[in-house]
């Protein structure tokens, strides 16, 4: 693989364990509105609605809590790099994070990072191949397929992988990924949940997907 190819993988990675993370950012931004259950992004022209009961978890929570998430990777410096890079537009949780097993989706945005004409399904190998190289126990639930979002078309996948943290707690969680390339940004909206454990979120992430809107 060339080096320019291998910089394209990375930043793929990158983005996918950005978005990954479970945690949370509401940016305070004058384009960014939450009202209620509603996110509004202006200067993007995307909203979406969260699950009744759900939280939007704020900015000082994630800069935080990001410090002490255990990210799948043992990569020192990409963990660095995942713990001070951007934060995601919004993470909604079931209950407050790092007190209560639950579920969370982490909505996430980023400039289009495909090679010029590759579609998403195209570029799903290469993603699914580098998230399984830094996952512990990667594996494919639902294979991709092209789902409609909005008038866009996107990608839809499920997989589950083992997640450790600090205190010797491991066990198998599932992450259901949503990507939406719209124009020049890939969207990406991640479910992370325990269904071993009960805790299941199939409903809640289809309704935020059905939410989804595009001005």
């Amino acid at each position: 693989m060339s080096s320019d190819a291998d910089g394209q993988l990375n930043a793929r990675r990158r983005g996918f364990l950005q978005s990954l993370g479970g945690l949370a950012a509401v940016p305070s931004l004058s384009s960014v509105l939450v009202a209620g259950d509603l996110y509004i992004n202006n200067k993007l022209g995307f909203a979406f609605r969260k699950p009744t009961k759900w939280r939007f978890e704020h900015l000082r929570t994630f800069a935080d809590l990001r410090n002490e998430y255990e990210f799948a990777s043992p990569n020192e410096e990409l963990v660095a790099e995942l713990r001070s890079g951007p934060l995601p537009l919004a993470v909604i949780s079931q209950a407050p994070l790092l007190r209560a097993l639950s579920s969370s989706m982490t909505v996430y945005a980023e400039d289009n990072p495909l090679r010029e004409g590759e579609s998403l399904s195209e570029a799903m190998p290469d993603i699914l191949r580098g998230t399984s190289s830094f996952v512990d126990g990667f594996r494919i639930v639902v294979a991709p397929r092209l789902v409609p979002v909005a008038g866009t078309d996107a990608v839809e996948y499920a997989a589950t992988f083992t997640y450790r943290d600090r205190l010797g707690n491991a066990g198998p969680v599932r992450n259901r990924s949503l990507l939406v390339l719209r124009q020049s940004v890939l969207y990406t909206l991640n479910m992370l949940d325990i269904p071993a454990d009960g805790i299941v979120a199939e409903a809640e992430f289809n309704e935020v997907r059905q939410s989804i809107v595009f001005a």
